[in-house]
């Protein structure tokens, strides 16, 4: 079927015939990452469908699904697909001692294949041929249709996460390639915490005081959902403009100008490509300057994050937002005074522990949030004393009733931590003292 006016081909062929084309993964795609686990999957599949009984006419093929491909004019891209083609390649290889002529670069892409090559060197498997293999094939000239029908393939299943499609949707929105693929290096470098990151600053985004959003995720939202959340936050709502844009505070006074805070705002209007890209990369950045604790490092705010906010013992929600908040303040006020900031957003975000008689559910925290409008106070803040006067002015309200549990725990932990200073009866005030002496 074709359809000139879309530029579009879909076709059914025998895997096979796919293979005979000049198959290329472009270098800004996600590497290849299938385990064992999904290959025994499939090979499992592959078992069940040659012992599947069939009453009447001839077995029909083994369906592998749709392949989406960008023909570029000298192959083809590969879309869609990569870990399924790469699977069977290694497995043919293996089987049949036939290469793809597919081509790798990536290194972790060539790392994870090496490894489940040597794994199922070792075992004995069932290879449907290639023949027998049917696949359907999404073919384009336009790179922009083909990443249409991935993202659609892609929001509604369970292959990729919102945070590989947002890679895809903006790697391929920068033109040049040199540039791209520095971009995809840089976007590499830092792939371990770029969900997270991603997830927090959509939360931020969603928990606007003004312009709130009707569906704000959290801890249940699972992760197809979370999908739907990223790509729609930070695909649909990009504009397609070729501009670089970080909307910085800075301090005017006669002829001196002084950027106090990052470049990028954290609920600034983005752009695809380089922007967005640079948005998320600084807020990694950050996270990981703030929350990924060196256990060689000995300074002060180093030590309060590995024996208080790192320690979790019913403690999870207020850790979300309590780092939530601490982006916010980076993000207007940079890195200056993290740790006079961390132990006053400790005090009044954590107070919520010895505040109940209950447990601390996530709602509980999110409700004092919006109640104390705290991050829009730090978002709309134009001095970090206002911040700090806010804070330490803030009356924190203890139930004392507590001697077992999680409670007790937690406030022994505290109490420790600060040389034993802490009473109950007196806890907000004796916590106060604690904390400038913890600072001199």
């Amino acid at each position: 079927m074709a359809n000139n006016t879309l530029d579009i081909k879909v076709e059914s062929i025998a895997l096979s015939e796919l293979l005979k084309r000049n198959l290329v993964i472009p270098e800004y795609q996600r590497p290849y990452v299938w385990t064992k686990r999904e290959i025994e999957k499939l090979l499992f599949q592959f078992t069940e469908h040659n012992i599947r009984k069939i009453e009447y006419g001839k077995k029909p093929y083994f369906y592998l699904g749709s392949i989406v491909l960008h023909n570029n004019g000298n192959g083809f891209n590969i879309i869609d697909g990569q870990q399924r083609l790469t699977t069977l390649s290694i497995l043919d290889l293996i089987k049949n001692k036939k290469e793809s002529g597919i081509k790798f670069s990536h290194p972790i892409s060539i790392k994870n294949i090496k490894q489940n090559y040597d794994e199922f060197c070792l075992r004995k498997f069932e290879l449907l041929n290639f023949d027998n293999i049917n696949v359907t094939i999404v073919e384009t000239y336009s790179e922009d249709l083909a990443y249409n029908f991935f993202e659609t393939l892609n929001t509604g299943g369970k292959r990729l996460g919102g945070t590989d499609i947002l890679k895809a949707h903006h790697l391929r929105s920068i033109k040049e390639n040199e540039e791209r693929n520095s971009y995809a290096i840089k976007w590499e470098k830092r792939q371990k915490n770029l969900e997270s990151v991603n997830r927090m600053l959509s939360k931020i985004r969603r928990m606007d005081y003004l312009n709130k959003h009707p569906f704000i995720p959290d801890k249940f939202t699972d992760d197809n959902k979370w999908k739907n959340v990223l790509t729609e936050d930070f695909a649909d709502m990009a504009k397609k403009e070729n501009r670089d844009i970080g909307y910085s505070f800075v301090e005017i006074e006669e002829n001196t100008h002084k950027i106090t805070a990052d470049k990028y705002a954290i609920r600034q209007p983005l752009n695809e490509g380089v922007n967005y890209i640079n948005y998320l990369l600084n807020f990694t950045n950050d996270y990981n300057f703030l929350f990924i604790i060196d256990e060689n490092k000995n300074d002060k705010y180093t030590v309060f994050n590995r024996n208080i906010i790192n320690v979790i013992d019913g403690t999870s929600d207020l850790k979300h937002y309590y780092q939530i908040t601490m982006i916010c303040f980076v993000d207007r006020f940079g890195r200056k005074n993290i740790l006079e900031i961390s132990l006053y957003l400790f005090r009044f975000i954590y107070s919520l522990r010895l505040n109940d008689k209950s447990r601390v559910y996530e709602a509980t925290v999110r409700n004092f949030m919006e109640e104390t409008k705290i991050m829009e106070r730090i978002l709309n803040a134009f001095t970090f004393e206002e911040i700090l006067n806010y804070l330490k002015n803030y009356k924190v309200q203890v139930n004392t009733e507590f001697t077992t549990g999680v409670k007790f725990r937690f406030f022994e932990r505290v109490n420790i931590f600060f040389n034993g200073t802490i009473s109950k009866e007196n806890y907000d005030q004796d916590l106060l003292q604690s904390i400038e002496n913890y600072l001199k």
